[in-house]
């Protein structure tokens, strides 16, 4: 509590699990029980480590006025979301008229499709192109089908030039209640997720997981709020792909 703003604190909890063993034996099969401790700082690593590959960068080409030369520009993250190198980040950095790429990890250029972005939809999806010269694959992130909680811990993958990570907690949910229909009951969904992470750390696209490993939001600028520290829930992206 006297940590100063913009410090995440890192809380280690211990989870206990309980599994079963089968141990073989000369005259009978048995079973015992076990019980593993697993720190959060374990599940934050192996949460980093399952989506840091999904992670992308996006470029946009420009001209330079002195040059008459074509020059990348930094626009923000991305994460691949389907196997056929579809990709998901926010729709506000991302214009029909331009033209947008990634570099792998040889330092190649591959040029993005613009697939979907509306301006209605906080997500925008673009395809990568690929050729036989100079294949590229990505593995994609798993989509989290479960609603977020209050004070569930979240992890946070970012940086322009490299990852940068910081954890925290979910601190608020923003929700919109839909109205009963003749086929479908009244609900209620998540439209906007905020949390404890530092400000400083946030670029656009950049990707908000779970200690399971999940994504669970996208960083983006809502055009209809002026909070800038709001995430795209996952459930939202789901929608953007079923659409596609």
């Amino acid at each position: 509590n006297q940590a100063p703003v913009g410090v995440t604190q890192t809380i280690n909890r211990v989870v206990e699990r309980t599994i079963e063993k089968v141990i073989p034996s000369a005259t009978s099969t048995g079973s015992t029980k076990e019980t593993i401790v697993v720190s959060e700082d374990n599940q934050v690593v192996d949460a980093i480590d399952k989506n840091s590959k999904s992670v992308v960068r996006i470029y946009r080409t420009n001209i330079d006025p002195s040059s008459g030369l074509e020059s990348p520009i930094f626009v923000g993250l991305g994460a691949a979301v389907l196997d056929d190198g579809t990709i998901a980040t926010d729709g506000s950095i991302i214009s029909d008229s331009g033209k947008y790429f990634i570099t792998d990890d040889k330092g190649v250029l591959h040029d993005l499709t613009i697939l979907r972005n509306k301006a209605n939809e906080q997500i925008a999806l673009l395809r990568i192109k690929t050729d036989d010269k100079n294949p590229i694959s990505i593995p994609k992130v798993n989509l989290s089908k479960n609603d977020l909680k209050l004070g569930q811990a979240i992890v946070y993958i970012g940086g322009e030039t490299k990852n940068i990570v910081a954890t925290g907690i979910v601190s608020s949910l923003g929700t919109k209640d839909i109205p009963a229909s003749s086929s479908t009951p009244a609900t209620t969904i998540i439209t906007s997720i905020e949390t404890t992470l530092p400000q400083t750390n946030f670029v656009s696209g950049g990707l908000l997981i779970n200690l399971s490993g999940e994504l669970v939001g996208i960083k983006a600028n809502y055009l209809d709020s002026a909070k800038t520290t709001l995430f795209v829930p996952a459930s939202n992206i789901s929608s953007v792909i079923s659409a596609l």
